[in-house]
């Protein structure tokens, strides 16, 4: 038997075995709740991309601080991109999480929920467990016992200094490059941001507090964190010559396998996001020089 939502993963993973029974899980009720509080948003696995991008925009309430609103609707924003509109009213959220887990699906929503924290909610018999994304995603494919129940994007939360008066905040931007900019077009890369910064003390610059940079679908078998790009950013003043080094280690780091369909055209893309995200950041007039372009 097989447990399915629409089962809208068959235009890309026919089945190599038949399946006696196929199990709807749209009857399943708690698979398609969503719960929304402090501690941050849940959306059950048998939710719709639809469903999940209108409850990700709707609630402005003040439970949600403006930052966390913010990111929400950047994912939002992000899913309205994935497939036709047909899809997103078909498939399913957790479907989409599956598919990337078991079968390498270069999913935008893994890429861009890897980069807030996310967690899953497992089932496993009768045993119950909470994963990061990044836990899931890199352990063997989900077996066939197991049920992925629920998606949680946690609530951000901003640590301020009251004796320095400096202020913090979160910057999220998603991006993805494919043949198509809309509808059913598998992209080249995608990739998404979250960083944590704050003003100098001594500067006009902005100091990189914490970052989780996450790139897929570049022939890699999951969305991935760069974690030594974020290792090398932490606590830094961003400058332009900290840029330079961090676009380098981009292109030594995103890496297509060899079977991978335009390899140069990917790397490049890996470059130019993060260069398009930290660069509005340098508030100092130091730029990119000559001297940088000529490396």
């Amino acid at each position: 038997m097989k447990l399915v939502f629409s089962n809208t993963g068959m235009v890309y993973y026919k089945d190599n075995e038949s399946y006696d029974v196929y199990i709807d899980q749209r009857g399943i009720s708690e698979l398609s709740m969503i719960r929304k509080d402090r501690t941050g948003i849940e959306i059950g696995a048998a939710v719709t991309i639809s469903k999940a991008t209108e409850a990700l925009k709707e609630d402005r309430r003040s439970d949600f601080l403006s930052h966390y609103t913010m990111i929400l609707e950047k994912i939002a924003d992000h899913m309205n991109k994935v497939a036709s509109g047909f899809i997103r009213n078909t498939a399913s959220v957790g479907g989409n999480l599956v598919m990337a887990q078991r079968h390498h699906f270069p999913s935008d929503i893994a890429t861009i929920l890897l980069a807030v924290d996310s967690m899953v909610h497992i089932m496993t018999a009768t045993q119950f467990e909470w994963l990061t994304l990044e836990e899931f995603l890199e352990r063997p494919p989900i077996s066939l016992d197991s049920v992925l129940l629920s998606i949680k994007v946690p609530s951000l939360v901003l640590n301020e200094s009251e004796s320095s008066g400096q202020r913090s905040r979160f910057l999220l931007e998603t991006y993805r490059a494919s043949p198509r900019p809309l509808g059913n077009a598998l992209p080249y890369l995608n990739a998404a941001f979250l960083a944590k910064v704050s003003p100098c003390k001594n500067s006009d610059g902005t100091v990189i507090d914490t970052c989780r940079l996450s790139f897929g679908a570049y022939g890699t078998q999951h969305a991935m964190r760069v974690k030594n790009v974020e290792e090398f950013l932490a606590g830094k003043l961003l400058s332009a010559s900290i840029l330079y080094n961090v676009v380098n280690l981009i292109i030594a780091t995103i890496v297509p396998k060899d079977d991978t369909s335009h390899t140069a055209y990917r790397s490049s893309l890996a470059a130019g996001f993060i260069f398009q995200f930290f660069n509005r950041l340098i508030d100092s007039p130091e730029r990119i020089t000559n001297g940088y372009l000529n490396d």
